[in-house]
This record gives structure tokens, sequence and C-alpha cells, in this order.
């Protein structure tokens, strides 16, 4: 698609060329047209001379006093011509010597102008006249070689289009500029557009053009809207857990009440399970908390991130000590909130880790967005299981301890940033493959790998 800069000039510049190229043609043809009438005026004159020098003769015709008829008439091929035609009279002008031109018959008071060759095969320019004399109808035919005339007028045509050629690029120029400075505040806007995008403003801050203020405005409106929103949202979710936490401690009261030590089971398992909904509570106020601090088209580089995240997972899991491989681009990034991103690899490496024998690797890179590949060498999943792992609280292994949230969890953020997330079984290491894909841009990329434990 072009820029809309681009569209302008192109339209301005194929108009500046139609209009110049319409007013070259007119003026061509006026010019021409002009010099032909006055060439056509001339030949007028020659024809009511050639009438003035008709006279009558002894028998009642007409005769053609040669005397009264202008030199260039009279040599040959000289470029002027006449014939006239009535009364008995067919006289030729003896500049045709013996050859003729083209004669048209006209009635008396009537006139035509046409354009024929000569005898040499040159442009004439030809114009007939018709009159009475002494009863008689009479055509007189005036022709003139119009050869200069018509090189004139090609000149003139070379001049003004060399000159129309001119104008249109010094226009051209000028519109360039006018349209460049024009648009100027569309680049600020883009700016703004970057800089929001790029989470280094929370707002548009350019002042475009009068005719995109409205949007804007209505842009800064719904992001303020937005932003209202999330900090309400994350008020409400705050004042939820807290009304949770308050009932959770009313339950762990209840637990320690006296007639709940004959029961030590039932108080054992009130004490798992607050202290359960109290972790997720905890977890859930942190990322009210943190959710506030996400700006629009905030990006996340992973490489340190990761760095800090094996670490962690590595004393999480230091009785399997898991060997964390990853690999990731250099222009590998997440366009969103880094508690989410920290959250969704948290929750994908740790059972990774959870499952394999001793190998987690990670694959990170640009690619038509950007695309997270998690792998381990564990005993994978069922076939039959596959479709059911991101489900909340489905456990592929009852025996082993866990809530079946993790990749639930992983499968809300994903889907919350328009993304996909896919399973299978991994082709390298034979254990679980875990595919995750952010839509979005895919600039170039060269891999470099690392390695932590």
């Amino acid at each position: 698609m072009r820029s809309l800069q681009s569209r302008l000039s192109l339209a301005l510049a194929l108009s500046l060329v139609a209009l110049l190229t319409l007013q070259w043609l007119v003026a061509s043809i006026a010019i021409s047209r002009l010099m032909e009438r006055q060439v056509a005026a001339r030949l007028v004159k020659d024809a009511e001379s050639l009438l003035s020098a008709l006279e009558g003769d002894s028998k009642g015709g007409l005769r053609l006093d040669s005397r009264r008829v202008s030199p260039r008439y009279q040599r040959p091929f000289s470029g002027f011509y006449y014939t006239v035609d009535g009364g008995g009279l067919r006289e030729t002008s003896r500049s045709l010597w013996d050859m003729a031109i083209e004669s048209r018959s006209v009635a008396a008071g009537a006139g035509l102008q046409f354009r024929t060759v000569g005898p040499e095969r040159q442009p004439l320019l030809a114009v007939v006249r018709g009159y009475r004399m002494r009863g008689h109808e009479i055509a007189i035919t005036v022709a003139e070689d119009v050869r200069s005339l018509d090189a004139g007028v090609r000149g003139f045509q070379l001049i003004h289009g060399g000159v129309s050629i001119a104008i249109l690029a010094t226009l051209l120029l000028v519109q360039r500029r006018i349209v460049v400075r024009s648009l100027r505040g569309l680049a600020d806007v883009q700016a703004g557009m970057e800089n929001l995008a790029a989470g280094r403003a929370s707002h548009l801050e350019a002042n475009g053009p009068l005719e995109i203020a409205p949007l804007i405005a209505q842009l800064n409106s719904l992001l303020l809207t937005m932003g209202r929103r999330s900090r309400r949202s994350r008020e409400a979710l705050g004042n939820l857990a807290h009304a949770l936490k308050t009932r959770l401690a009313i339950l762990n009261q209840v637990a320690e009440q006296p007639e709940m030590a004959s029961h030590p089971h039932l108080r054992t398992s009130i004490r798992e399970a607050t202290e359960g909904v109290r972790r997720i509570v905890e977890r859930e106020l942190k990322r009210a908390r943190l959710a506030g601090e996400a700006r629009p088209g905030q990006r996340v580089g992973l490489r340190d991130e990761l760095v800090l995240l094996s670490r962690t997972l590595g004393v999480l899991h230091a009785k399997k000590a898991p060997r964390i491989e990853w690999s990731v681009t250099p222009e590998a990034a997440f366009a969103g909130d880094r508690e989410d991103l920290l959250e969704l690899l948290g929750n994908l490496l740790d059972n990774a880790c959870h499952w394999c024998r001793g190998t987690v690797r990670l694959d990170a890179a640009q690619d038509e967005g950007l695309r997270l590949v998690v792998e381990d060498d564990g005993p994978g999943c069922a076939q039959a299981d596959l479709e059911a792992l991101a489900q909340r609280g489905f456990r592929a292994d009852e025996s082993r301890p866990g809530s079946g949230l993790g990749l639930a969890i992983a499968r809300d953020i994903v889907e919350t940033y328009g993304g996909t997330l896919s399973f299978g079984r991994s082709p390298d290491l034979g254990g679980l493959r875990v595919e995750v894909h952010f839509p979005g841009e895919s600039p170039g990329f060269t891999a470099t790998k690392g390695e932590r434990a």
C-alpha cells in the first residue's frame, strides 16, 4: 500500500501533466487556427482583386485583365495560385504552369475554405468565393503554400512544449515541498505512535493536522478509558482477594478451635486447603499490583529474563538438577507485560523441569511474530491427553504432586494476547513439546545459543 504522501504526489503530478498537456494542445490549435484565418483573409482580398480584374468582352462573356493581377501569381510555382470559373471563362494563374489545383463550386455570396495539395505536392490553403457578375455565376479559388505556416506552428509547439515541461518540473518540485510540509504533522504523529508502541509513552502527545486531531483525541480517550478500566479491575481483584484472605483467616481460626483437636486429619486438610488458596490469592494480588505498571506497546527482551529464570528453576529443582538449554534470537521480544511473560515461561519451564529426565530446551525466534518452543526429554503425554493438557485441574499423572493449573494459566495468558498454544511430542528429546506463537511483525534475525543449568 502506498503512503499518503506518495499518493498525493502522484495524483497532483498526473493532474498537472494532464492540465499542461491540455493547455498545450489548446494553445497549438488556437495559434494554428489564428494563422490560417490571417492567410484566408489575405486570400479573400486576392479573390476580390481578381474579381475587380474581370471585365466584359464583345461576346457578352467575361475576360481577365492579366495586367491587374499581382505578379506573384505570374511566377511559375511561386506558391500562390488561382482559378476562375464561370461566365464562359476558365482561367488559371501562370504560376500553375500547366498544372491545376482542386476547385469547388459554391453559390454566389457563399465561401469555402479547405486544404489541398499544390503542383509540387506541397500543402495549400485554398479559399473559394462565389460571385455574380453581369448575370454570370463565378467561382474564384485562391490558394497559398502554407509550408512556412506549418513550420511556424511546429516551432511554436516545440518552444511552447519546452516551456511547459520546464513549468511542469517547477510545479512538481513546488507541490512536492508543499505536500511534504503539509504532512509534516503526520510525521510527528507517527513518531508519537512509535513511542506509544515502544512503551515510552502512555498517550499520544503529537499535535497533528486539524483533520486528524479528533482521531488523536479519540485514541487518547480510549487509552485513558482502558487505563481506568484496568485500574478498576485491578482494584476489584484486590478487594476480592482481601475478602478471601479474611475468610481464610476465619477458616484457620476455626481449624485451631479446641473442638478440632479430636479431628487432626480434618484440621490438616483445612490448613492445606487454606494455604493453597492463600498462595493463589497472593499470586493474584501480585499480578494485580504489577498490571498497573504495564504500558501500551511495551516490549520485553527474552535473553536477560531467561538467564534469571533458568537460575531460579535450577534452584527449585536442585535435586533433579535439570540441564536447561535455550536458543534466543537477538530480535526476539515479547510485546506485552513482563510479569505475564515471566509467568508464561515459568509455568512452561517448570512443567518441563518437573517431568524431564535431565534436559529441558527452549527455542525463541521472531517468525511472523514471537514463537516459543519448550521441549523436555521426559515420558511425554499420550496422544489422547494432549487436548486436555491446558484444561484447569487436569493432571496426566495423579500420582505426582501438583494442582494442574500451570498449563491452564499459560493458555489464558497466550489467549489474552491473541496467540496460539499447541502440544505435541518432541522429535529430538522425545518428551512433551509445547509451542506458543504470538502474532506480529517478523524482523530478520541471527540466532545465538545459550545454556544455563
